[in-house]
């Protein structure tokens, strides 16, 4: 008698079945993790930008005034530098919305922000707003911006 090769409709639903629950346990924890490294890249950003602000109000004697880098709210790889003010733009689209601003006396400050529709990745957009001041201690808890 002849053995017929292949397999059973049962064990093909068996894997098909094995593999929908490690990809329910994976995505979750991939979009975490990928929401995670977003946020990251916004606080090196900002980092970046106290940096050049820093070094900027060591050859100027001021801070620079204000200027909006980029506008999150399409996907762009727009990057406006202010200058004399290098600042490395985020990798990919920038899913934040950065700005400078130190016309409110002798401080400085950064923003990150990312609203609706302000920004286009939705995975961020409930986030809070960083903000990073002259002293180069940065806040998520600060009172969110009001765009014009």
């Amino acid at each position: 008698m002849r053995r017929k090769r292949g397999f059973t409709l049962i064990e093909l639903m068996i894997v098909v079945v094995i593999i929908g629950l490690l990809a329910a346990l994976a995505i979750p924890r991939f979009m975490k993790a990928a929401k995670k490294a977003k946020l990251t890249e916004r606080k090196e950003v900002l980092k970046g930008i106290w940096t050049a602000a820093m070094a900027y109000y060591e050859n100027h004697g001021e801070f620079p005034g204000y200027h909006r880098f980029n506008n999150a709210e399409t996907k762009n790889m727009d990057w406006v530098s202010y200058p004399d003010l290098i600042v490395d733009r985020p990798s990919g689209y920038p899913r934040f919305t950065y700005y400078i601003d130190s016309d409110f006396g002798d401080d400085f400050i950064a923003y990150a922000y990312a609203y609706e529709p302000d920004s286009w990745d939705a995975s961020i957009i409930a986030t809070n707003d960083l903000v990073i001041d002259a002293n180069g201690v940065m806040n998520e808890d600060a009172a969110p911006y009001e765009p014009e």
